[in-house]
């Protein structure tokens, strides 16, 4: 093994993953996009995003939970009846990690369970003699809002690293994807059809704005790009909308230098 080869494997095994994870990562990346771009939908996704987060980041059991239209939360999958239990626990006290990460639109890490007896009286000592030590819920996101809660759970104390919550997330999102895309492929193709042309007049805006932007400083157009994007990434602002804001005059574009300065 190269040297090379080495340093990244050490670096793999240090953040909590190793080899054998990444390729069925990869794996299971393939089929859970298959099934996407197929139109399946629902349990068939969800359950190889259970699967996939149990093997991948090494917990016990995982659970979901969403939003239904009534207001309430309601189980949408569970990897066993234990997991299930839990999550049926959390819709119906009102309280739980899950609860908490639905409502609150963020992670809520709980690497030892036993602590959060006060915080969550009722849920936590049931999860704990159903034999669960740690939670890990992640919001389901759908337009930036919380639609749901991806729960994560683990027999033993488990911290996640920066990386495993980063592969959390992006279960979480594939799982929003197969709740929410539409079912009828004619449906489908139409919208494919609506973000290809939005994509293309996107692109003209966005070329316009930079040559703009380029003509007016007097820079190139790969620095006028950049700046845009980093104006619209610190502002959270589409890049769209600067665009357009950029070619009506509506942004002075001594702010655009502004922002690229404080950064260099």
């Amino acid at each position: 093994m190269s040297a090379r080869s080495r340093a990244h494997l050490d670096r793999t095994r240090m953040l909590g993953y190793v080899p054998e994870q990444h390729d069925f990562f990869t794996d299971a990346l393939a089929e859970i996009t298959g099934l996407l771009v197929s139109g399946e939908r629902g349990e068939a996704v969800l359950q190889l995003i259970d699967e996939a987060s149990m093997r991948v980041l090494g917990v016990a059991a995982v659970g979901m939970l969403v939003i239904d239209p009534r207001g309430g939360i309601e189980v949408v999958a569970a990897s066993d009846e234990q997991a299930r239990f839990v999550e049926l626990l959390q819709s119906q006290v009102d309280e739980g990690p899950c609860r908490d990460c639905i409502h609150a639109n963020e992670v809520i890490n709980v690497p030892d369970l036993a602590s959060a007896r006060n915080r969550w009286p009722t849920f936590a000592p049931a999860a704990l003699a159903a034999g669960f030590r740690a939670v890990h819920a992640l919001p389901l996101r759908l337009g930036g809002r919380s639609v749901g809660g991806l729960n994560l759970l683990h027999t033993g104390e488990l911290w996640l690293t920066e990386l495993q919550q980063r592969l959390a997330q992006t279960f979480a999102d594939l799982a929003v994807l197969g709740l929410s895309q539409e079912r009828d492929a004619a449906r489908r193709m139409e919208r494919l059809a609506e973000e290809t042309l939005g994509a293309l007049n996107d692109r003209a805006m966005m070329g316009q704005a930079v040559g703009l932007v380029a003509g007016t400083l007097d820079i190139r157009p790969e620095q006028a790009r950049m700046m845009i994007g980093l104006y619209a990434r610190r502002n959270a602002r589409s890049a769209r909308d600067l665009a357009q804001a950029v070619i009506d005059g509506r942004l002075d574009l001594a702010d655009l230098t502004v922002a690229a300065s404080e950064t260099s």
